[in-house]
């Protein structure tokens, strides 16, 4: 009998830390449905899309941080996509991208420059969001000092209005060491084709890859950072992208 009481007092000493944290993560869980009801409809759908407490926080401080954009900024409809090919609005940009196209070669002699005009749909921004390794990595920092913050003494319950104002609060504040390299889905200027990105290729090659983990050998080195901004001048493309950093992602200003 002491056997088994030891064992049973064993159990619980080891067991003790993961029951804590499932027990936190749980009210991590109910602060995110209070921010998922303060959202628009569609951006609490989405975010019941996106895989795993972490990611979901991640992605909850970005609509946060939204606000009022939200709406404006969200991303199309594949009618709306299909509306927008037909627009003057889209073949301004393939003239200019055409435009960009011819500099960057006449100034460049034996590469080409690949551009995406098409318009990333929001299930394509969820999948890229949920299998993305960089995106998890920032997410889990976020994930160990939400449970931080909601583990202090003062902190209350999602049960009580002026913890979930204070969660909010702390989320919107809370800044990564490193921004990661892709926006919540909704948001990216890609879902309303507000955002092209570019590629540097040779012999049907590609040689400056859409890859933030070899930025530095593949774009700023060989000068191609700068090559693509040279081919940019004068057009309604603004850019590249500083926070992440991303060289062959421009902005389109209609």
């Amino acid at each position: 009998m002491v056997r088994r009481i030891g064992i049973v007092t064993l159990l619980v000493v080891l067991l003790a830390p993961h029951l804590g944290r499932a027990s936190s993560d749980d009210e991590l869980d109910r602060y995110l449905q209070h921010v998922a009801s303060s959202l628009p409809e569609k951006t609490a759908a989405a975010l019941r899309d996106i895989e795993g407490t972490p990611r979901r926080l991640l992605a909850a401080r970005s609509y946060l941080r939204a606000g009022e954009q939200l709406r404006t900024r969200w991303s199309w409809s594949k009618d709306q996509i299909q509306a927008h090919t037909r627009s003057a609005e889209y073949r301004a940009l393939l003239e200019e991208t055409e435009k960009v196209k011819a500099r960057f070669e006449a100034q460049n002699p034996g590469y080409t420059l690949y551009a995406n005009t098409e318009a990333r749909s929001l299930e394509l921004q969820i999948t890229r969001y949920n299998t993305n390794k960089s995106v998890g990595k920032v997410a889990a920092s976020l994930h160990r000092q939400a449970l931080a913050e909601i583990g202090k003494p003062d902190f209350g319950s999602p049960d009580r209005a002026d913890s979930v104002e204070r969660f909010k609060q702390f989320l919107t504040r809370w800044r990564p060491q490193t921004a990661a390299p892709l926006a919540a889905p909704g948001i990216s200027r890609h879902g309303q084709l507000r955002a092209i990105d570019f590629q540097i290729m040779k012999n049907g090659a590609i040689v400056a890859p859409t890859e933030t983990a070899t930025v530095k050998r593949n774009w700023d080195e060989p000068g191609w950072t700068r090559k693509l901004q040279a081919a940019m001048e004068g057009t309604r493309f603004r850019g590249p992208l500083q926070s992440p950093y991303e060289p062959w992602h421009y902005e389109y200003d209609p």
